[in-house]
């Protein structure tokens, strides 16, 4: 494993930075559509902006920063202003995008808001399911008869998060609702690939033609969060072949195994949007560390073709150095990339030990991602273990460890702790397990 690093750290935050220099506008308080913007605002892009506060959250995430959480919050206010003073939109995928980027927001501020405006989001994105085509999410409002995975696989993400975070079951009825419908309607059955809808042109067909890296995507991040909130380890197995099928078909070529360009406009993030769903994958199920290093070697390559050092911008090429008058689609791609990068340095770092799950967790406890009766719980969990340790009681540590990961997952007390550090903690804690169990 590599040594202990902060390369991608430093690396997204300077492509943070280039993204707000170059794509914030202050008199809207919202990013411009393209990079030297010239009466280029005059589409509402809704769905863009809804990963716009997604990466922002990202680097909140990654520094504690509270200038992004401000950032996030004055973007959301611009964007309901821009809508009309409404949070709901015509187009069912673009409302889930707004929902899982809102529902991270809440998460980090607390603030009702964010939550009153998911499940508005969430009660009219249930209104697209019908039983045509055997069932499924519809893609938008006035086509209801065309459904596809953009609306149905991150409907499955949304549904288990909430699951997750609040327990009700109809949340997770839902998600394994649509999941099967999703399985069994779009995705090959021999090889996982996922494809993209039925009846497009209102012939019933099967768009199998349309090979996205965006699909593939949304269905590992699917299959990862229905793991998380029922243990069904089928789920993951379904991520993990999607995710092996995806890389394999989706590069430019098979020698540089970097991505393919999928262009601008709205295809501009789809390659974000499958880097940040491999990489939940990878902080899931650490073992995958051959996806961490395809991510850090896209990375590479992306950063390695940048406009220039002083102007850190990406192309749709992540092979080629961009032209001009870039999408902000094509450069959240780029800044998702680097965010990852950054989560995945850290799970391939060397060496992972008590002392690393200690600092993380009291620096959880410092900024109040855990709080309440979880933190005498949590620290004394880790005691123990750390005393096993000490005395070679390598058995009993084990234990203590795995009492630990149960306390995260206890759904009792996940109003006490953030989703960042339940993920980060059992990360490092299923890398320290794998290290003692050798």
């Amino acid at each position: 494993m590599n040594t202990l690093s902060n390369e991608w750290e430093e690396k997204a935050e300077q492509a943070q930075i280039s993204l707000f220099e170059n794509y914030w506008n202050n008199e809207t308080s919202m990013f411009n559509n393209a990079y030297e913007c010239n009466n280029c605002n005059g589409q509402f892009h809704y769905w863009w902006l809804a990963h716009a506060l997604d990466t922002l959250i990202d680097a909140y995430e990654r520094t504690n920063n509270v200038v992004y959480l401000d950032r996030s919050k004055a973007l959301y206010e611009s964007i309901l202003k821009r809508n009309n003073g409404v949070i709901t939109n015509h187009f069912y995928d673009d409302m889930l995008w707004m929902s899982l980027a809102l529902l991270r927001l809440y998460e980090h501020t607390n603030d009702s808001k964010y939550e009153a405006a998911v499940f508005t989001l969430w009660d009219d994105i249930k209104t697209g399911w019908s039983d045509q085509f055997g069932g499924g999410i519809a893609w938008n409002k006035s086509q209801l008869d065309y459904k596809n995975t953009p609306s149905n696989a991150p409907a499955v993400i949304l549904a288990s998060r909430l699951y997750q975070k609040y327990g009700n079951p109809d949340d997770l009825d839902w998600a394994m609702k649509i999941y099967n419908w999703q399985k069994s309607t779009l995705v090959n059955p021999e090889t996982g690939f996922v494809w993209d809808g039925i009846n497009r042109t209102g012939n019933g067909n099967i768009d199998k033609n349309w090979e996205f890296t965006y699909n593939q995507g949304v269905y590992i991040g699917a299959g990862v969060e229905l793991y998380r909130a029922t243990n069904s380890k089928e789920y993951l197995d379904d991520a993990i072949q999607t995710s092996e099928t995806g890389i394999q078909r989706l590069v430019a070529n098979k020698t540089t195994n970097i991505l393919k360009d999928e262009g601008g406009g709205d295809g501009g993030l789809f390659k974000g949007i499958f880097v940040r769903y491999l990489g939940g994958l990878v902080k899931e199920n650490p073992n995958q560390k051959d996806i961490a290093q395809f991510l850090i070697n896209n990375a590479k390559s992306a950063w390695g073709n940048k406009l220039a050092e002083d102007k850190i911008l990406f192309g749709s090429s992540w092979e080629r150095t961009p032209n001009l008058n870039l999408d902000l689609s094509i450069n959240l791609s780029g800044v998702m990339l680097m965010e990852q990068a950054a989560i995945m340095e850290k799970l391939l770092a060397d060496p992972v030990s008590i002392s690393l799950l200690n600092e993380q967790l009291n620096g959880y406890i410092a900024t109040d991602d855990i709080k309440g009766p979880l933190v005498p719980i949590l620290l004394n969990t880790v005691k123990q273990a750390e005393h096993h340790l000490e005395k070679d009681r390598v058995e009993q540590a084990i234990k203590h460890l795995q009492n630990f990961q149960k306390h995260l997952h206890n759904n009792a007390h996940q109003n006490y702790l953030s989703d960042d550090a339940k993920n980060q903690l059992t990360i490092t804690t299923d890398l320290l397990l794998e290290e003692l169990s050798k």
